[in-house]
């Protein structure tokens, strides 16, 4: 067995430079936990050289050898200051989770949502609660909102080798960046004036298609080596290193 955040956090992390996953995996590991596995689900298809690759990873609908991942959120607005330590039991989907966290949810004057770190929230997940500390001192104010996201972390049945995690990776590289590429905002066209001129956008296209090719070529001799290097092993056994 293999599971999703050992590939995501070694093999899949490393290729994109994201600052906004980073600001995530430290602000709000569930989301950021949530959002890798989203692209990974999508890049899973991409492996698809030796033949029987899908099979191996994912099997079949009789036969299944993924299990994904697993990811809630929950809203909770108190209803009066609180004052003492007090225990929320949540439902039966709140139990279990390897991942949690919990922000203060706030709104600017500008009706922009504000999501700040709070501590004093614990998770218990065999019991499905969450416990938040509050004192005379340093009471909860009513109305207060917070914001929890929850993961539970997946597996591929197959345990995977370092060579398949790898080429995993690269194709979590391509989905994100098509996604990348495909960002509404810089690629709509822009009204300029004298106070605005957008950079020649057509070269900036040209550059991203470019770059998705040159990763799915590298993608396509990766599986390439891959599958040769399958059959060389099954024709050649060797008891270690020549």
């Amino acid at each position: 067995m293999t599971p999703i955040l050992k590939v995501i956090t070694e093999y899949c992390d490393i290729y994109v430079d994201d600052i906004n996953l980073q600001s995530l995996a430290v602000e709000d590991k569930p989301l950021y936990a949530r959002r890798m596995w989203g692209y990974l689900r999508a890049a899973i298809p991409l492996f698809s050289l030796p033949a029987n690759m899908q099979l191996f990873l994912v099997g079949t609908a009789e036969n299944p050898k993924l299990t994904e991942s697993v990811f809630g959120s929950l809203t909770y607005t108190t209803t009066e200051d609180i004052t003492d330590t007090f225990t929320l039991t949540l439902d039966e989907n709140g139990r279990g989770h390897d991942l949690f966290c919990c922000r203060l949810r706030e709104v600017d004057d500008f009706d922009n949502v504000i999501l700040l770190n709070t501590s004093g929230v614990t998770y218990d997940k065999e019991a499905g609660t969450v416990t938040f500390t509050a004192t005379s001192e340093n009471p909860i104010p009513k109305g207060t909102t917070f914001d929890m996201d929850f993961y539970t972390d997946g597996s591929f049945a197959e345990t995977l080798t370092p060579e398949q995690m790898n080429i995993l990776g690269y194709c979590f590289q391509i989905v994100w960046q098509t996604r990348f590429n495909n960002d509404w905002l810089s690629n709509v066209s822009k009204v300029e004036d004298k106070s605005f001129s957008e950079q020649n956008r057509a070269n900036k296209e040209n550059a991203d298609t470019a770059r998705l090719q040159e990763m799915r070529t590298q993608l396509a001799e990766e599986m390439r080596r891959y599958e040769q290097n399958l059959y060389y092993r099954k024709t050649f056994p060797t008891r270690g290193l020549i």
